[in-house]
């Protein structure tokens, strides 16, 4: 297992997003989701990375073997889809991995010695722990839900879609705006209007580790589009 600085994370995740918009889906394709899926069994997010792994092979199977047999409208409209998705999957997969693998406070501390302005900082560094707080209020919700009964499947929502909204979206909704109160209390709280300098007893320097890896996807991003523009791949 390796630790990365958040620096390099970001870095990594520009590199993913020219990825997606230089180079067409194509079998180089297979190449980067292989090196962002051992990038993040590296980091230590093996299950959800496999997950992540697997689904995307699902789709390219489908992609190369199921769909050149259909035709009309349903061809047409998979081949979109598909396209769209296998554009957008790798930046997916590496942003999943930047944030279950970066603690708030090791993003803070990174962006501090980028000297971001806080007034880009704090609003992100606030993103980090809203998404995670609503998802775990979200699973509560379904499980006190599901005692009585109720549950998001297509034929409960058909047959009772008041009583699924009320029970559900509602709570959801209130529990969100009450997650974000707090959340700002809480920063408040902290200190994160102190307009003075922070410091931080987090070690977060660029290590040999950080360089190897940076390399590796720059090669990987340079080979790939100088293949492309060659008519290669």
């Amino acid at each position: 297992m390796i630790s990365l600085d958040p620096r390099t994370k970001i870095i990594l995740l520009g590199f993913t997003a020219l990825f997606s918009a230089l180079i067409p889906n194509g079998i180089y394709l297979i190449v980067w989701i292989s090196l962002t899926a051992f990038l993040g069994i590296m980091l230590g997010r093996i299950g959800k990375t496999i997950r992540a792994a697997i689904i995307f092979a699902a789709l390219w199977l489908f992609a190369t073997f199921v769909l050149p047999m259909l035709s009309g409208v349903a061809h047409t409209s998979l081949l979109v889809w598909l396209g769209l998705v296998f554009k957008c999957f790798p930046c997916c997969m590496m942003a999943g991995i930047f944030i279950e693998t970066t603690q708030i406070g090791e993003f803070m501390a990174a962006m501090s010695k980028w000297k971001i302005p806080r007034s880009v900082v704090i609003p992100i560094g606030i993103m980090f722990r809203y998404f995670p707080t609503v998802k775990e209020d979200w699973g509560h919700i379904k499980d006190a839900m599901a005692l009585r009964g109720i549950n998001l499947s297509p034929a409960c929502l058909i047959k009772n879609p008041g009583t699924v909204i009320d029970a559900m979206y509602l709570p959801i909704l209130v529990t969100a705006s009450k997650a974000s109160d707090e959340l700002s209390a809480s920063a408040i709280t902290r200190g994160i209007e102190n307009p003075s300098r922070r410091t931080s007893r987090l070690d977060i320097r660029i290590k040999p580790a950080d360089v190897g890896v940076v390399i590796l996807f720059a090669l990987a991003l340079i080979i790939g589009y100088l293949l492309t523009v060659g008519g290669r791949i």
